[in-house]
């Protein structure tokens, strides 16, 4: 090669080393503008918890545990009359939930068919649910999850300044059965405070939308519930409670089940 082809060709060699170097800015700039014009996606998971309170129980007008978990998908209670009604958490059984009242565990059953809690609507304060296994604040044998209920206080139901009160309620069914409640609370004093509610329904057995008896659905029930509450502390209270429940009717041998026609039907005190 002579010195001039020699130079030529160094010569276009640096040119061309300085139009990338040149470029190299251009297209770095370009991809940053490109990636910021994209919209940036965030995924972020929540949990199915619920919480139900007071305003959100009187706004549903509810009746019973179904009621109360009308609106929420995660819940279902399972059976029409109180003793069949067994709470669901994405189909696991109250068996197979943790599940407290002011903090105690619900764990008595008298027979798998028949629901384990009973809760008068207008008393309680707020629902919580935790749907699903695996958090640790669900509490021992949560393997479907948790369902707390907290009870009002006799503080939660009096006005400001009233020491005393009383409610009386009263309905009837269009499916043949009535209901009636009277709840009493009172303070004993600055600190103290007494509730204590009773509630009867009689129901008849239930006719579908053809007119044919459902046979199985009859049933009386009663609850009674006392409650003391109050401050022991400026940082700590106490609440002690009492809980009667009774049932009486004709039922299938799986009251949470439909009976079908021609079933026996058994005598049962619960």
């Amino acid at each position: 090669m002579t010195k001039s082809a020699w130079l030529a060709s160094a010569a276009i060699s640096a040119m061309s080393s300085a139009i990338v170097l040149q470029a190299a800015p251009a297209l770095a700039q370009e991809a940053a503008q490109e990636s910021a014009s994209e919209d940036t996606i965030v995924v972020v998971g929540e949990t199915t918890n619920v919480d139900i309170n007071a305003d959100q129980i009187e706004r549903l007008q509810a009746n019973d545990l179904a009621d109360i978990f009308r609106e929420t998908p995660s819940v279902s209670v399972g059976g029409s009359l109180g003793i069949a009604q067994k709470v669901y958490i994405r189909g696991l059984e109250d068996t197979l939930l943790n599940i407290t009242v002011d903090g105690a565990p619900q764990t008595g059953t008298l027979f798998h068919h028949i629901g384990r809690v009973s809760i008068e609507p207008e008393l309680l304060r707020q629902v919580e649910v935790q749907a699903g296994a695996g958090e640790a604040t669900a509490g021992f044998g949560a393997i479907g999850g948790a369902i707390r209920f907290q009870t009002k206080d006799a503080a939660d139901l009096l006005d400001p300044g009233q020491r005393f009160g009383a409610l009386l309620k009263a309905g009837a069914f269009s499916n043949e059965g009535y209901k009636a409640s009277a709840t009493a609370y009172g303070r004993l004093n600055e600190n103290w405070g007494l509730l204590g509610s009773y509630v009867h329904v009689d129901r008849d057995n239930m006719e579908d939308g053809d007119g044919n008896t459902l046979y199985g659905t009859s049933a009386e029930q009663s609850l009674a519930f006392v409650k003391l509450s109050g401050e022991i502390s400026p940082n700590q209270r106490l609440s002690i409670s009492h809980e009667y429940r009774k049932e009486e009717g004709e039922f299938g041998q799986r009251p949470n089940w439909p009976t079908l026609e021609g079933d026996i039907l058994y005598p049962i005190e619960a």
